[in-house]
C-alpha cells in the first residue's frame, strides 16, 4: 500500500470505530463516551478565538469561502459556517465524512467532501478566503504534508488567509528524545497497547524550514504569525503559522443571478464590467434567446466567463458548458466564479482552440484579459509592458468525438476564428449547433493569414444564412458573404474607426 492508501485505511477503521475519540483523543472519552454538544462546543471556542484574532489584522478580506482540512467528524467545520457563507470540509476517510454529515446534518452552510487524493480535489485556484487546518497535518506522512501545504496555497484567494498547525519534531524532553530515536516502527506497537487497539494513527514531523522554502516560492505571499502549539502533546515541538496572500483581489461583480470576478486593472473587459456596463449586450440577448435548460454549449475564448457562466445558468445543472481559455489569469477567475455559483457543469479547458494541436505565442498585456496573435495585437498589447506567452492549441474535434449533442458555439478570439472551427469541422458538420462568432476582417487577415470572405463562404456551406448582431440591437439577416463584407465596412465607416470595428454574428442551422 502507498502511504496515502495506509492513511486513508487507518482513518477509516478510526472513524467507523470511534470518530469523536480519534479526533480529540482524551483519555476518558475512548470508547464514544464524548457527548456531541459538548464535542461540538469545543469547536466552537477554538475558532471563535482564531477568528477573533484574525479580525485584529481586518484578516481574511472576504468572508465567502473557508476550507476546513482534516475536518474529521466536523467540529471546526460546523464553527467555521458561523463565520463563513459556505464552508467546505474535506477527509481522507469516508467513515468520517459520513460521521461529519449525520453530526452537521442541521447545518446548511457547511459541505463534507472525501478526499482520497495528494491534491485538494474540487477546489479552484485562489478561490479560498480562509484555509484552517488543526491536528491534521501532524498525522500526515512529511511528502504528502508537504504537498497538502502546497495546495493550501494553491487555494488561497487574494487578501485570503491559511492558518495551519504543525509538528516541527520532538522536543528536547525525555519523552521527546525518545520520539525523536523511535521512528513510527517502535511506537506503533506501544500505541496499540496503550489504546487497546490494533489501528492507531501515527506523529510525522514537517520541517519548519521546508515549510520556509515552499513561502520563499510564493511572493505573494506573506507570513503573519508563527508560534508554538501544543495540540499535539507532550514530547512534540507543535507549530501554527498563519500565512496571508497579499495578491491584489478581484472584483465581485453581481449579474442576473450569478456572480463573476473581475480584474479593475482590466480596461476591456473587468474594470467596464466593475463599472456597471454589460459586456456586449447585443450577444448575451441572442445567446439568452437560444440557451435552453439541459444544452450542451462550446465558449471558445472564454476569458473571465461573461457568457460561460451566463450559459451555465440558463441551461442548468443538466446541461454542460465546455470553457476554452489559453491564459491562466483568466481561467483562475472563471473557475473561482463557477464553483462560487455552484455550477458544476462547467468544464474549463487550458488551451487555445486550433486546426491541430500543438502551441502557440499569444501577446498578453497586465491591464488587459486579452490574449491576440502577435501581429492582430493593438495598440495597449503592443506596448512595452506587454509580453509574450506560450500555450497550447487544441482542436476541438477531440473534445466532442462520440457526443450526442452540441446545441451552441461562441467563439470570439480575435481573428484565429477560422482555424480554430476547421478544428471542430467534423462535429459542427455532425450536429450543426447555433454558432456565435465575432467577425473581425483586419484581426483575421493578420492572426489566421487568411481572406475574411474565405471564412465566410467556409461557414455558408454548414450555414445558408447569417444575422448580424448590431451594437445598438438592430438585427440584419443576410445570405451571401459579399453583403455581410458590406455590412462590416458600412459599419466602420458609421463609427469612423476605418477597419478596427467588429461584427458579431448569429449563423442557425
Amino acid at each position: 500500500m502507498t502511504e496515502l492508501e495506509r492513511l486513508r485505511d487507518v482513518w477509516r477503521k478510526l472513524g467507523q470505530d470511534d470518530p469523536l475519540w480519534a479526533v480529540l483523543s482524551h483519555a476518558d472519552k475512548r470508547g464514544r463516551r464524548w457527548n456531541a454538544d459538548e464535542f461540538l462546543a469545543t469547536g466552537r471556542v477554538e475558532i471563535g478565538a482564531q477568528v477573533a484574532w484574525l479580525a485584529q489584522f481586518g484578516l481574511p478580506h472576504a468572508s465567502t469561502l473557508a476550507l476546513d482540512f482534516g475536518c474529521g467528524a466536523g467540529r471546526l467545520t460546523r464553527a467555521l459556517a458561523e463565520h463563513f457563507e459556505h464552508v467546505v470540509g474535506i477527509d481522507v476517510s469516508a467513515t468520517m465524512i459520513d460521521a461529519a454529515r449525520w453530526l452537521n446534518a442541521d447545518v446548511g452552510r457547511a459541505e463534507f467532501r472525501v478526499n482520497e487524493s495528494p491534491r485538494i480535489e474540487g477546489i479552484a485556484d485562489r478561490s479560498v478566503d480562509l484555509v484552517f487546518s488543526h491536528i491534521t497535518l501532524q498525522h500526515i506522512p512529511t511528502a504528502l504534508a508537504l504537498g497538502y501545504v502546497d495546495e493550501f496555497f494553491r487555494v488561497l484567494a487574494p487578501g485570503g488567509v491559511a492558518m495551519f498547525q504543525f509538528v516541527d519534531g520532538a522536543d528536547d524532553s525525555l519523552r521527546g528524545r525518545i520520539f525523536g530515536l523511535a521512528s513510527n516502527r517502535w511506537l506503533n506497537p506501544l500505541r496499540r497497547v496503550a489504546w487497546r487497539r490494533r489501528d492507531v494513527f501515527e506523529m510525522h514531523a514537517l520541517p519548519e524550514r521546508l515549510l520556509a522554502e515552499r513561502l520563499d516560492a510564493n511572493p505573494h505571499l506573506r507570513l503573519v504569525e508563527a508560534r508554538d502549539d501544543g495540540s499535539a502533546g507532550a514530547g512534540w515541538r507543535g507549530r501554527r503559522w498563519t500565512v496571508v496572500s497579499d495578491e491584489a483581489a478581484p472584483c465581485r461583480v453581481s449579474r442576473d443571478g450569478y456572480v463573476l470576478y473581475a480584474d479593475p486593472l482590466d480596461r476591456h473587459i473587468g474594470a467596464p464590467l466593475i463599472a456597471g456596463r454589460p459586456h456586449e449586450p447585443h450577444v448575451e440577448r441572442a445567446l439568452r434567446e437560444h440557451l435552453h435548460p439541459g444544452n450542451v454549449v462550446l465558449d471558445i475564448g472564454a476569458n473571465i466567463g461573461c457568457f460561460a457562466l451566463l450559459a451555465a445558468s440558463r441551461v442548468g445543472p443538466a446541461g454542460r458548458v465546455v470553457a476554452i481559455e489559453p491564459l491562466a489569469r483568466n481561467r483562475v477567475l472563471l473557475a473561482r466564479a463557477a464553483q462560487e455559483n455552484g455550477f458544476g457543469q462547467v468544464e474549463v479547458i487550458a488551451a487555445a482552440a486550433a486546426e491541430a494541436a500543438g502551441e502557440q505565442v499569444l501577446r498578453t498585456h497586465p491591464d488587459s484579459s486579452n490574449g491576440v496573435v502577435p501581429d492582430a495585437a493593438g495598440e495597449l498589447l503592443r506596448e512595452a509592458r506587454g509580453r509574450f506567452e506560450r500555450v497550447p492549441s487544441l482542436a476541438l474535434d477531440t473534445l466532442f468525438e462520440g457526443a450526442e449533442r452540441l446545441d451552441l458555439v461562441k467563439i470570439d478570439i480575435a481573428g484565429m476564428e477560422p482555424p480554430a472551427l476547421r478544428g471542430l469541422g467534423r462535429t459542427l458538420e455532425r450536429l450543426r449547433p447555433v454558432l456565435v462568432s465575432e467577425f473581425h476582417p483586419w484581426a483575421i487577415e493578420r492572426a489566421a493569414g487568411e481572406r475574411p470572405i474565405d471564412y465566410l463562404q467556409w461557414l455558408r456551406r454548414l450555414y445558408p444564412a447569417v444575422t448580424v448582431l448590431h451594437r445598438d440591437g438592430r438585427r440584419s439577416r443576410l445570405s451571401a458573404p459579399e453583403e455581410v463584407m458590406r455590412a462590416w465596412r458600412e459599419a466602420n465607416a458609421a463609427a469612423g474607426l476605418g477597419d478596427r470595428l467588429q461584427l458579431d454574428l448569429l449563423l442557425e442551422p
